[in-house]
């Protein structure tokens, strides 16, 4: 059998990454198939088949031949020789290809082409991509999850109806940075198919109402075919994306409503190519029965998602959002216990102790939450214990849970490491959950090296807090323009020279005025210069606690200046970025007036724009510009989904949001 033979085949070896670009050996000057080559491509292909791989790699290559589409009939040996090579290779490198049976190999993994795209040679480089990115995963599945998590921010492609054509192949895609679903599924199909697991596209040439077409990857896992969106990652799994509904009102039978799948293998059958209506070449097989619910599983899949995509009124979205933010605290509650108990978080390799003391009566709402961090830094562990036990002392608010967190290492930047932000938010959130602290009033202040961590973590955290204040410390290279809607109280002596403190906290008065001048809506501060004291400024700087007090968050703000630290984020109020564009120092401005979003940015490439009517009316079609240019123009729907991904993200119910809007970069 064809299968036994594959695996027990001696030639076939992983390549070393480096190698991947690297001319096949067998392709190498004065090799025989360098010399057959010079045949012809197909006789070529056949020729170094059989001479290098055997039976098996001859079979497959006469699979290919026999099916090709009548466009490739000269292509060149080179590309034929590698892809079918790199197919092999990818069979005996990758624990899952070893199991995927002959038939779906040779249709599903083998070819060359998805499509009726541009051929080109791409499975050397998209194999360079896509190896590491499932590295470390044990089956097909999580490979699939894993590639369409990270190949596209990865590539920097994603959706956008300025691409050259529908069809693109990989490298067109790449090199324009943008393309449509057809695009997208090339790249996550070849991506797959590059690490042995069968994969092809599906589609509709119209939807069930005549409004448009569509095309989706589907992936053979689990023994069985299974769907997902093309850069629509979902962290619950496979058969889930926003066209699900669609497609279970298609029509079976129906070439234009239908839905199909590509196959190599040729059939009576083709696909329906949308942008090119008269075109034959793409062999398909129908697969409408599995969407309009003949599969069970997908059936019972289909009818969870069309739920979770159902559009839901305003009252309807609220009512969910609080049911569900329920479910979320209950959960967290259950994981936060033992270290709540222990006063002792644990986040990004690190652990987080705490000290804490309570004042007055929790109102209605519940208590506020301040964090207060200590001075020290750069010295022993006894130091700055000392520190941390004069931290917890050292302010009364009148009201709330007041805590004094230990820093977890001894360096001199002991507060905007890495890992102070995950173990803030893990505090945080075990606080609002276990305690009943209202998330619209936790507030930010610390003293010395703490003053250093407010002036770090204060823009680029600014969305958790109602209001922060530094005392005696140093930004470093930070930026203030990420204060634009938290209330920034700083407090300085006059003769505080070390590093120059007094003179940058000047400055820092100066900027921000100016940025307050620039935009009345935001950047609330209070700057106070103690002209006759040196770093310890005699507690006289007690008063920002009543002024923070006055304070609550904005939540839903409608304007937001994201602009990101060395720490890189991935949600900043209603803002949300993909991963490949949450780099440092990237700056995004975004506004909301009446129903239009205005987004200027020309660092990000991607915007998940978290959606709630206490922002934009809902209810409505809403317009986005991006540096001037049309993104979007429709209406958003409230959805369980949009909301679940939300609690998800960020587990704060005021922030939860209950409409998803992806937008592009024009």
């Amino acid at each position: 059998m064809l299968l036994a033979i594959l695996h027990l085949a001696p030639l076939i070896t992983a390549p070393a990454p480096a190698l991947l670009h690297a001319p096949p050996a067998h392709l190498q000057e004065g090799s025989t198939a360098q010399e057959a080559t010079r045949g012809g491509g197909w006789e070529a292909l056949e020729s170094m088949a059989s001479a290098e791989l055997g039976e098996p790699g001859e079979q497959a290559a006469r699979f290919l031949r026999q099916h090709r589409p009548e466009r490739d009939a000269e292509l060149p040996a080179d590309l034929l020789i590698e892809n079918l090579r790199l197919a092999f290779e990818a069979r005996a490198r990758f624990p899952w290809a070893k199991d995927v049976p002959d038939e779906l190999f040779l249709n599903d993994v083998l070819p060359y082409a998805i499509l009726d795209e541009k051929r080109e040679s791409w499975r050397p480089m998209i194999l360079e991509l896509t190896a590491p990115i499932v590295a470390d995963c044990k089956t097909s599945k999580e490979a699939v999850q894993a590639i369409n998590r990270e190949l596209y921010d990865k590539i920097k492609v994603h959706y956008n109806t300025g691409r050259k054509r529908p069809n693109a192949c990989a490298t067109e895609s790449i090199e324009q940075g943008r393309a449509t679903c057809t695009g997208l599924t090339i790249l996550l199909v070849e991506a797959c198919r590059s690490v042995g697991i069968p994969a092809r596209a599906a589609g509709v040439f119209l939807w069930h109402d005549d409004r448009g077409n569509h095309t989706w990857p589907e992936v053979w896992v689990e023994g069985r075919w299974q769907f997902t969106g093309a850069d629509e990652y979902d962290a619950k799994g496979l058969n889930r994306g926003w066209f699900v509904a669609d497609a279970a009102r298609a029509t079976a039978g129906d070439v234009k409503h239908g839905v199909w799948a590509s196959s190599w293998s040729r059939g009576d059958t083709t696909f329906p190519l949308a942008w090119a209506p008269r075109d034959r070449s793409v062999s398909a097989v129908e697969v409408t029965g599995r969407y309009v619910g003949d599969d069970e599983k997908v059936a019972d899949a289909l009818g969870q998602l069309a739920e979770a995509d159902r559009a839901l009124g305003e009252e309807a979205s609220q009512r969910l959002l609080m049911e569900l933010w329920k479910e979320r605290k209950d959960a967290l509650a259950a994981e936060l216990t033992e270290e709540a108990e222990a006063k002792a978080y644990e986040a990004a390799g690190q652990t987080l102790r705490i000290k804490e003391r309570v004042f007055g009566e929790a109102p209605d709402g519940g208590h506020s939450l301040w964090i207060s961090m200590h001075g020290g830094g750069g010295a022993p562990a006894r130091v700055n214990d000392g520190q941390w036990e004069n931290q917890i002392k050292l302010y009364e608010p009148a009201e709330g849970i007041y805590v004094a967190p230990r820093a977890p290492t001894d360096t001199w930047n002991l507060w905007h490491q890495g890992h102070i932000d995950p173990l803030f938010d893990r505090m945080i959130a075990a606080y609002v959950a276990l305690r009943g602290v209202n998330p619209d009033r936790v507030y930010l202040m610390g003293y010395s090296a703490g003053g250093d961590g407010v002036y770090q973590l204060a823009p680029r955290m600014a969305d958790r807090f109602a209001a922060a204040a530094m005392m005696a410390g140093h930004p470093n290279e930070t930026k203030p323009d990420g204060l634009r809607n938290l209330p920034f109280a700083l407090f300085m002596g006059g003769k505080d020279a070390a590093y120059d403190r007094n003179k940058i906290a000047a400055s820092w008065k100066e900027a921000l005025a100016a940025l307050r001048e620039a935009d009345p809506g935001g950047y609330d501060h209070e700057v106070t210069i103690f002209p006759e004291m040196g770093h310890w400024m005699q507690r006289e700087d007690r008063v920002a606690l009543p002024w923070m007090a006055s304070r609550t968050r904005v939540a839903w703000p409608k304007r937001v200046v994201w602009l990101q630290d060395d720490v890189a984020h991935d949600r900043f109020y209603w803002l949300g970025a993909a991963e490949a564009d949450r780099k440092p120092r990237a700056r995004v401005e975004a506004s909301v007036e009446g129903q239009h979003i205005t987004i200027t940015s020309e660092d990000v490439t991607r915007l998940s724009l978290h959606l709630h009517d206490r922002l934009i009316d809902l209810d409505r079609e809403i317009t986005v510009s991006w540096n001037g240019e049309p993104a979007f123009v429709g209406e958003v729907p409230r959805t369980r989904a949009a909301i679940e991904a939300s609690l998800a993200g960020r587990p704060d119910p005021s922030l939860g949001a209950t409409a998803l809007l992806i937008v592009n970069r024009p």
